[in-house]
């Protein structure tokens, strides 16, 4: 009989690997039937902000009604969309679809990150949990853009025939019988880290997820444009976003053995700023190889900032449905405002223009939140409250 864990790392590879086909697949498509900027950010955006309102609901749901009950139930109808995706090639027909799809990804990330998350034991255990269920998702989108961009550049159609048929594995996986997760599990040798309360981490950790997810999907829903219009073909450019999702996946190998970044805030802050570097590697780009560095510059750090705020989420909350619902809407709400407003650049000025807007809009946020925690320390000191050392 599996162990729990392992039924959940195995979906979370099987649903990300739909996720990446269906983005790639339709923003292909509407890219190569001559989508604006605009239309580009909206088919991205759509399905991001149906999502974020989603998972305020469906964590909270799944506490009451099962994990993997409304985890199945979101499985299936994403099947149900990704496959309708296939016999359309009207981009009006194609948001609406996709934005149902945002609903039913809704009710499945949730409830397995709750589900994931009972019963680990300290802060070591969760925290190599929710390292290997990222790793897992990474390793999802790493191989859904890599395929998809191959198998698109020759059958279309079977660029949405694949990830259907993976969706509706997670569905059978969902019903097997499994082995709960003992509260006993080894832990690992490491002192297990607390995370101080009231500090700012928790609120820290959602602010730089939401920046860095609201720059690099601005750069990834506008890049098919800027693709097509410099004639990289389907598979590089499948090959590009697979990169920066193998960086991602770097992140989350290597972090869960690095515990800095767990007791300070400033390299969270660094890293944003590499970042920066990273969109504006893409807007200056006029090659490959550029191209590539910024997406691997942006994925690594992406996958950092994600971590962190599921980490500290999950570490400070106890209701797990409710804590894994609104980091997930934290992340909705990124991946929504900034293809939003990358399209929104892009169609007012120019095709270079939204990666511009990404890197600043990205600086400015992490000068917010480091506004923000200067500001908290200075009211604790006025107050006669023990200053942090982070």
């Amino acid at each position: 009989m599996p162990r729990q864990r392992h039924i959940i790392y195995t979906c979370a590879v099987f649903m990300d690997f739909g996720v990446a086909a269906i983005l790639f697949a339709v923003t292909r498509r509407a890219a190569e039937l001559h989508a604006t900027g605009m239309q580009l950010g909206w088919l991205w955006a759509m399905w991001s902000l149906v999502y974020a309102i989603a998972v305020l609901f469906t964590g909270r749901l799944s506490d009451r009604l099962g994990r993997r009950r409304i985890a199945a139930c979101g499985a299936g109808v994403a099947a149900m969309l990704i496959l309708s995706c296939s016999f359309t090639t009207n981009v009006t027909i194609l948001l609406w679809l996709t934005s149902g799809f945002g609903a039913a990804l809704g009710a499945f990330w949730p409830p397995m990150i709750a589900w994931l998350s009972e019963g680990a034991p300290n802060s070591v255990a969760l925290n190599a949990r929710l390292s290997k269920f990222s790793a897992a998702w990474s390793v999802g989108l790493l191989l859904g853009f890599a395929a998809t961009g191959f198998v698109y550049q020759h059958w279309p159609a079977l660029a949405f025939w694949i990830p259907t048929g993976m969706l509706l594995i997670i569905l059978g996986l969902l019903t097997l019988p499994v082995q709960p997760d003992e509260i006993t599990e080894p832990t690992g040798s490491a002192p297990p880290v607390s995370i101080q309360k009231g500090r700012g981490f928790r609120k820290t950790g959602w602010l730089a997820n939401f920046a860095v997810t609201l720059a690099f999907c601005g750069v990834i829903a506008l890049f098919p444009q800027l693709a097509t219009a410099r004639g990289i073909s389907a598979d590089v450019h499948g090959g590009i976003l697979a990169l920066g999702r193998a960086a991602g996946l770097v992140a989350f190998l290597i972090l869960p053995y690095l515990k800095f970044w767990q007791m300070r805030l400033w390299p969270l802050w660094l890293a944003q700023l590499i970042a920066v570097a990273g969109a504006l590697a893409v807007a200056l780009g006029n090659s490959t190889w550029m191209f590539a560095a910024g997406f691997a510059a942006i994925g690594f750090v992406s996958g950092y900032t994600y971590l962190a705020s599921l980490y500290f989420t999950m570490e400070e909350l106890t209701e797990k449905g409710k804590g894994g619902g609104f980091h997930e809407a934290v992340l909705g709400a990124g991946m929504f405002l900034g293809p939003v407003a990358a399209g929104w650049v892009g169609e007012r000025y120019s095709i270079r223009a939204p990666y511009y807007f990404c890197a600043g809009a990205l600086a400015v946020l992490v000068a917010v939140q480091m506004a923000l925690v200067f500001w908290r320390r200075h009211n604790s000191s006025a107050n006669q409250r023990p200053l942090s050392s982070r």
